[in-house]
């Protein structure tokens, strides 16, 4: 088995990643798209969507405790062979890339339309995945240890400015409940899967191959689950105690905007700038698992021994396809919910369950050859 690189992480280290992975996509679009389909109800397409999610969780950590000593990348080749593998992997690994760029995209144009930036929309591209590519350069482990200085300031910050919202809602808001049925939930459900919870997977190029104590990371893993869903159910409810489900539906940024009613004592008043802050960490966040899976899963693809090789040209493509990513606000928003959200599935659910049933049918044969 090829090893590009050795590093070993915490169970904490994982807990607190895969919380701010799960809510790195949601703090300032998901809470529109939930709002738009479940209305009132977002907070229980939420609580079902966290419970749905479960099963995924529990699919990606038992695929990692059978297969305890490979990355994502190494069980498909595994199980679907040099050839088909080598297409499936291309195609996980040019969707973590995208990813990327999509996160960048997101990042610019909320900048530009909140803040009325002058800077062109390359430079803030370029800038943010400079940043990423030295990340990604330092190591995983770095990353994983930034993480852990970040979560106290970005959680604390996130509960905090919910209390300071109390004085603004009205819980008049989320009334009425489920009075169309249980559908509008389901459907609000998906949105947060597929920004959520399906991602996740990404992370199985570094569980369980970086942890000596397989059954621990598997808990850290839920648990960070559980922790960024717990993030998710608290922000958008708050944002729709404030605002209410229709404003909210209409809104491009609902977080950002809810924060703006902060207003206690004209001391705590517009933190705007401290949201964008927020918004820009945990997407940094995301981004880097994302860029980490590709740009591993490429050496490995490759069979290079140090994936840092790849960093610097796999930047500049993402640099220069970062712009291009999607036409305008309209192409994104259509391609979110037609493109993203089956092939979210696919890779999230679909992927790794079939792996899991072929691992099982292994270890099976592997007990009844002994």
């Amino acid at each position: 088995m090829n090893r590009t690189v050795k590093t070993k992480l915490s169970p904490r280290q994982l807990m607190i990643l895969a919380s701010g992975f799960s809510f790195g996509n949601v703090p300032l679009m998901i809470p529109s798209d939930i709002a738009g389909l479940a209305g009132p109800d977002a907070w229980l397409s939420i609580l079902f969507g966290t419970a749905i999610g479960l099963l995924f969780i529990w699919i990606i950590t038992k695929l990692g405790e059978l297969n305890p000593d490979k990355t994502f990348f190494e069980i498909i080749q595994l199980y679907f062979g040099k050839f088909v593998g080598g297409f499936v992997a291309i195609f996980f690994i040019l969707s973590a890339l995208v990813l990327v760029d999509q996160l960048t995209w997101y990042m610019s144009d909320f900048i530009h339309t909140e803040f009325q930036s002058t800077l062109p929309v390359l430079v803030l591209n370029v800038l943010f995945i400079a940043v990423l590519l030295f990340a990604l350069w330092c190591g995983v482990e770095t990353m994983y240890r930034t993480t852990e200085l970040l979560f106290a300031f970005l959680f604390s910050f996130i509960v905090i400015s919910i209390i300071m919202l109390i004085p603004n809602m009205k819980p008049d808001n989320l009334l009425p409940i489920m009075e169309k049925g249980i559908t509008p939930v389901l459907k609000g459900s998906v949105p947060f899967l597929s920004s959520c919870a399906f991602p996740l997977v990404f992370l199985n190029m570094v569980y369980p191959v970086c942890f000596e104590n397989v059954k621990q990371a598997k808990k850290a893993l839920i648990k960070g689950y559980l922790l960024g869903a717990f993030t998710n159910l608290i922000t958008v409810t708050g944002c729709i105690l404030v605002m209410g489900s229709g404003l909210i539906a209409n809104f491009r940024f609902p977080m950002f905007i809810t924060n703006e009613e902060i207003n206690i004592l004209v001391i705590f008043s517009r933190i705007e700038a401290v949201t964008f802050s927020i918004y820009v960490c945990v997407s940094f966040i995301s981004a880097f698992c994302y860029g980490y899976a590709g740009v591993f899963s490429l050496a490995q693809l490759f069979k290079i021994k140090n994936y840092k090789i790849l960093i610097l040209p796999v930047g500049l493509l993402l640099a220069l396809y970062s712009k291009n990513i999607y036409k305008n606000v309209a192409y994104q928003i259509q391609w979110d919910m037609t493109v993203w959200t089956p092939l979210s599935f696919t890779l999230g659910f679909i992927l790794p369950l079939f792996l899991l049933i072929m691992s099982v049918i292994r270890k099976k044969r592997h007990k009844n050859s002994i």
